[in-house]
């Protein structure tokens, strides 16, 4: 048996030693990954895209007013805001536009999908050359990127959350190329890594609404790893936070609304409608009054959805002082004292899809078929309208469906994360911090089981074991 496979597996091993090493490895691993991306872009051609929050950068684009353009103050005349970032409503607007002056909606977005997949091939094929040496190690990571059905799956989406993701992966890569250059390993002058990563931070910025904070937090964590090495990138990062700031604060001028308080309270508005509901005999009357200030009271209890944050904070009161969000949050902490296992129980129950399997969240769903409320701006001919996803069934199986299980796989992430902290690798911890703060977020996420939350995350995995691998064998070489 032995003598039968030998010469198989010495020609992969020569095939993976010549493709995935020596010089233009980077490029020959991109093309391997986008041509495994193929096939799935073949399959749900044009793309899936049927998603509100795409459907609403676009309405807003073409001058339709819908649900987000309320929350945020705005008006029928001036339908634009920024609860979806601004930038998306003139990318996705934009490449609509674009499309229907070329002659077809259809192979406009095919063609940007394409040409996003290759970008996010390409990124992930320097984090492998980057992160990972020995030939096994990196065969390995691209054979699961490559094989691994929902990586090809996710390169079919038109969604802000896809962007995202990728501005993810820059970030880490940035990160990587800092961390090295701290330890020593990198001696050229900065300047180039410097215009690099002031490009990557504002991209990342602009592509969700949290990711300030995920910046701010990131710039605190340079410095707690590599002391006063890390003044240049950390400084950076507080520099584009105030620019960022600056361009926020100058959305109302240029007629674009601004995300309301909803979305920060999200997680305390459920809390306490989860308190209305199952303990309403305990509210005070002053307590309920403030409470009424910003939520409409006597509807919470119905309003209340354990898995879902969006039916309450949807409700909030736009026309709520700062007095009295500042005394809702009063009563809000006194009675989270009264009783905090209700509110431990609310973001629990909020969240638990991430972090335990279940096999009833699955990691992508088809939505080429989507019917838009304007469908005018989304003429989609799908090339294969029944086209089988199979992801639900597959993570339904016990055990074999832990590998498409975010609920195996957030903890997974997590267990190499900490694993990487207590072994004191620096750059390691340090390149995935956006991907481990994606993590807290999840527990204060809006929607529980969302695959969308989990991309950030679940597409540097195994990016993230190959370096903590490959870490590991340093460390042994060196001892």
């Amino acid at each position: 048996m032995k003598h039968l496979f030998s010469p198989t597996l010495s020609c992969l091993t020569h095939w993976a030693r010549r493709w995935l090493t020596g010089r233009g490895a980077t490029w020959r691993v991109a093309l391997v990954l986008w041509l495994s991306h193929v096939p799935y872009l073949w399959l749900y051609y044009p793309g899936c895209w049927g998603f509100p929050d795409t459907e609403s950068s676009v309405n807003h684009y073409f001058g339709y007013a819908d649900f987000t353009t309320w929350l945020c103050g705005g008006t029928a005349a001036h339908p634009l805001c920024n609860h979806h970032p601004i930038v998306y409503t003139y990318l996705y607007g934009g490449l609509m536009r674009l499309g229907a002056w070329a002659g077809s909606v259809e192979v406009a977005v095919a063609a940007f999908l394409a040409v996003q997949a290759a970008v996010q091939a390409v990124l992930l094929a320097v984090g492998v050359v980057w992160m990972t040496r020995r030939l096994r190690t990196r065969a390995t990571v691209v054979a699961v990127y490559a094989l691994l059905p929902v990586f090809g799956m996710w390169s079919t989406l038109l969604l802000k959350d896809s962007v995202f993701a990728l501005c993810t992966t820059a970030l880490v890569l940035c990160l990587w190329r800092w961390a090295r250059r701290m330890e020593g390993a990198d001696t050229r002058r900065p300047w180039r890594l410097t215009v690099l990563t002031c490009g990557v931070l504002a991209a990342f910025m602009l592509s969700k609404n949290q990711c300030v904070y995920l910046v701010c937090l990131t710039a605190l964590a340079l410095p707690l790893l590599y002391g006063r090495r890390a003044l240049l990138p950390a400084g950076l990062c507080v520099v584009w936070v105030a620019v960022y700031a600056l361009f926020v604060g100058a959305l109302p001028r240029m007629g674009v609304a601004t995300s309301g308080p909803q979305e920060m309270l999200g997680t305390a508005f459920q809390q306490t409608a989860r308190y209305v509901r199952y303990y309403p005999d305990e509210v005070r009357p002053e307590e309920r009054a403030a409470i009424a200030a910003v939520l409409p009271y006597d509807s919470l209890a119905v309003l209340y959805d354990a898995t879902n944050q969006d039916a309450v904070k949807f409700c909030y009161r736009r026309s709520a002082t700062a007095a009295e969000r500042r005394a809702y949050l009063r009563v809000w902490a006194a009675m989270g004292l009264r009783r905090p296992t209700c509110y431990a129980q609310s973001v629990w129950l909020g969240c638990r899809g991430y972090f335990v399997p279940t096999g009833h969240y699955t990691l992508f769903y088809p939505t080429h078929t989507y019917e838009a409320e304007h469908a005018a701006l989304f003429p989609r001919r799908a090339l294969w309208p029944s086209a089988p996803c199979g992801m639900a069934a597959w993570a339904g199986v016990p055990v074999v469906g832990w590998v498409v299980d975010m609920g195996f796989l957030i903890p997974l992430f997590v267990v190499c994360y900490v694993w990487a902290m207590w072994r004191r690798q620096r750059a390691v911890v340090l390149s995935f911090v956006p991907c481990a703060l994606s993590v807290l977020v999840l527990v204060v996420s809006p929607v529980d089981g969302s695959f969308r939350y989990v991309m950030p995350i679940v597409w540097h995995l195994p990016l993230l074991c190959g370096a903590v691998c490959e870490a590991r064998n340093r460390a042994q070489g060196r001892a």
